[in-house]
């Protein structure tokens, strides 16, 4: 990453906040394609939208209401199958394209131009594709870990990777083969987070609960078909501000998915969060918030995020 712009991104995310929003957390539901999207928003102001990955749902973006709602309005939904509701279908529609095509719906839906945009693991996925297909509906992008799985073809040591995530999987298989999805959604979260076998049931409520309500989507998740393909030249045509930000604790793939979508990139740049893993949101909320604020005034400077050629 080009050292002034890192010094600028650390500037920026130290700004100070204001005395906290008065708006109180409003839910809401988006009809979208068949399907009711709900969410949840406070704030005013250019909406900071946050999407959030596999085996959970907007609950988890809860924590960051008040915060983000100091300096623009916040809001977070679910994405269609994840979360409690009942399912608009047998699942048949879980892919990949449904939840890119939500996105863009969903964002469209809000009626208030573009947006600044917040994902973690699997959403970064669908809003990378999202943004490749409809770039003016965001103004800026923030990625904790995007498992852009395409992105892992042909690179040198992806196998390796992968196999050290897959080495993990015993415990979720096992619970997955007896029929179990809650406790599969518990494993899984260990694998992800690099947590000992069995320590998920014992995280802090509600997220034990959050984990466990979303096994249900696991079987429909794991039998999706892969992305479509991406490559270096399909990248370097974003040109939105984005800013990818990986654990330093994490799982190789995920590194090696974060460095390649930023050297690919048009416009992304590269930060790092202290001893954390995939779980950065969930371990470091504050710190995660003040990155994407301060990214956010950052990217929304023209003078500071002219276009050049910044070193990933």
């Amino acid at each position: 990453m080009n050292d002034s712009l890192n010094m600028a991104v650390i500037a920026a995310a130290a700004v100070g906040f204001a005395a906290p929003a008065a708006w109180a957390v409003e839910t809401g539901v988006m009809a979208v394609d068949g399907a009711e999207l709900s969410y949840i928003e406070q704030g005013e102001g250019t909406p900071v939208v946050f999407v959030h990955g596999a085996i959970s749902d907007a609950r988890v973006w809860e924590g960051y209401a008040d915060k983000i709602a100091e300096q623009g309005r916040f809001v977070a939904y679910t994405q269609r199958y994840f979360g409690t509701a009942d399912w608009p279908d047998d699942g048949a529609n879980f892919t990949r394209e449904t939840h890119v095509t939500d996105l863009i719906a969903f964002v469209e839906g809000l009626d208030a131009g573009p947006v600044d945009l917040v994902t973690w693991s699997y959403s970064g996925e669908i809003a990378t594709y999202a943004a490749l297909r409809r770039p003016d509906l965001f103004r800026s992008m923030v990625h904790y870990e995007p498992d852009v799985v395409a992105l892992l073809a042909d690179l040198p040591g992806a196998a390796a990777a992968e196999g050290q995530f897959f080495a993990t999987l015993g415990p979720t298989i096992a619970a997955l083969e007896a029929g179990d999805m809650e406790t599969a959604a518990l494993r899984v979260i260990e694998s992800v987070f690099r947590m000992p076998e069995g320590s998920a049931d014992a995280e802090a409520e509600p997220f034990p609960t959050y984990w466990r309500e979303n096994g249900r989507t696991l079987p429909p998740y794991n039998g999706m078909a892969p992305g479509a393909p991406l490559s270096c030249e399909d990248l370097g045509q974003l040109r939105i501000p984005t800013l990818v930000v990986l654990g330093t604790e994490t799982l190789v793939q995920w590194a090696m998915i974060a460095e390649r979508l930023v050297d690919c990139s048009g416009n992304a740049l590269l930060a790092r969060m202290e001893g954390v893993t995939h779980n950065g949101p969930y371990k470091r909320p504050e710190r995660f918030a003040d990155l994407v604020l301060g990214f956010r005034a950052l990217a929304n400077e023209p003078a500071e995020m002219a276009e050049g050629d910044p070193e990933g």
